[in-house]
Parts: structure tokens; C-alpha cells; sequence
């Protein structure tokens, strides 16, 4: 068999196509150095200075009285010594609220001032003055309100009092009741049994308040 040999026309194609990129590659600019643009710094949006807001200026608080004495005046003082002797006799435990809560508020330890008239038995007064936050002055007369005190103002203070009528063990007749003054950051908490001098409460707000 003869072998025709076909004539390689690849060469000059390579050559030609070599040249024609060796053309382009000339004509071609020079690469120019790339130059990175910062972006723009970001600026912080200006933030309105937070409000603040201006204490509202309260009354100071009544400060708490130092001894019993404080609480009467000679007229009530007097009163008090002719119906109900003695003062502070250590004997009474009559607490100044029959309220569990109440009592119990009395004492949990905020500072007070105790006074009493009267003995071991028969009429007496129990007398605690204590001071006090605005919200254990609200709890105190959430309770009062659930058991049924009524509340009136007395000069610059609030009285609530309640009444309560009962018989002994003995059947003997008493009567019994509270009354509970606020104001200023103070609490007059009253007990009482068989006896309480006319204005006893409204004698004590007009000392501690005028």
C-alpha cells in the first residue's frame, strides 16, 4: 500500500497565530499600579444626650421623736396620768396593732419609738411610733383597707381607726380599738383597750406636725 503523506500546514497556523498575539500583547497598555480608595470612615450618627430627669424635691422626713414625753401635750399629759397610770410600764405587752401584719410590720425592725400607759391588766394604751419608706406606708393601709379602718385627715396627717366591741373569758364586757396616723415618713400606731382620752390622736399629729 502506498502511504500518502499529507502536508503539515499546523506550523505555519502556530507561527502566524504567534505572531498576531506577540501584536496584541505590543499594542496593549502597561498595567497601571492599582491603587486601593479607602472607603469612607464612617461617621457616628449624633445621638441626642439621653433626657435626664430633675429630682422632684419631697419633704424630708419628720424626724423620729427621742423620748415619750414628745408625743403630748401638758393638757393630754395630764389627761393621761388622772385616767390611765402609769407611763411605760415594763409589765404591758399590749402590742400597738391587734393586725398580724401590721404587728408584724412594726416589728421588723424599722426604728421606733414605744410608749405605753397603764398596767398588766384593765384599760391601757399601747403607743409605737415608727419611721417608715412611702412603700410601707402604702402596705400598712392596703391592709387597714381589707379590714375595714376608716381613714380621715387630721390636721397634716391621715388617721385610720377602727372599734371593736367583745366580751371576756369572764364575760365582762370591753371595747377596743386602733388608731393609726401617717405622715411625713412616720407611723403612730395605737392600741388600745377600755380607755382612750378624747383627741389622743389628734393631740399627738398636732406635737409631731403641728
Amino acid at each position: 500500500m502506498v502511504q500518502v503523506r499529507r502536508r503539515r500546514r499546523a506550523a505555519p497556523v502556530l507561527i502566524a497565530a504567534g505572531v498576531l498575539l506577540a501584536v496584541l500583547t505590543g499594542c496593549q497598555p502597561e498595567p497601571v499600579g492599582f491603587t486601593a480608595t479607602p472607603a469612607p470612615t464612617p461617621t457616628a450618627s449624633a445621638t441626642p444626650p439621653a433626657e435626664t430627669s430633675t429630682p422632684t424635691e419631697t419633704a424630708p422626713a419628720a424626724a423620729l421623736p427621742g423620748e415619750c414625753g414628745a408625743l403630748y401635750s401638758e393638757g393630754m399629759r395630764a389627761s393621761l396620768e388622772a385616767a390611765v397610770p402609769p407611763a411605760n410600764d415594763p409589765v404591758v405587752t399590749m402590742l400597738s396593732s391587734q393586725n398580724a401584719q401590721l404587728a408584724e410590720l412594726l416589728a421588723s425592725g424599722i426604728p421606733v419609738l414605744r410608749c405605753t400607759w397603764g398596767g398588766a391588766e384593765g384599760p391601757g394604751i399601747a403607743t409605737t411610733v415608727a419611721s417608715i419608706e412611702p412603700a410601707q406606708a402604702d402596705a400598712a393601709r392596703a391592709v387597714m383597707a381589707e379590714s375595714a379602718f376608716g381613714c380621715e385627715s387630721v390636721g397634716h396627717a391621715d388617721l385610720c381607726r377602727i372599734e371593736r366591741r367583745g366580751i371576756t373569758l369572764d364575760d365582762v364586757e370591753y371595747v377596743s380599738g386602733e388608731d393609726h396616723l401617717f405622715a411625713d415618713g412616720l407611723w403612730v400606731a395605737t392600741s388600745w383597750i377600755d380607755v382612750l382620752p378624747e383627741g389622743y390622736s389628734a393631740d399627738i399629729a398636732a406635737q409631731l406636725w403641728g
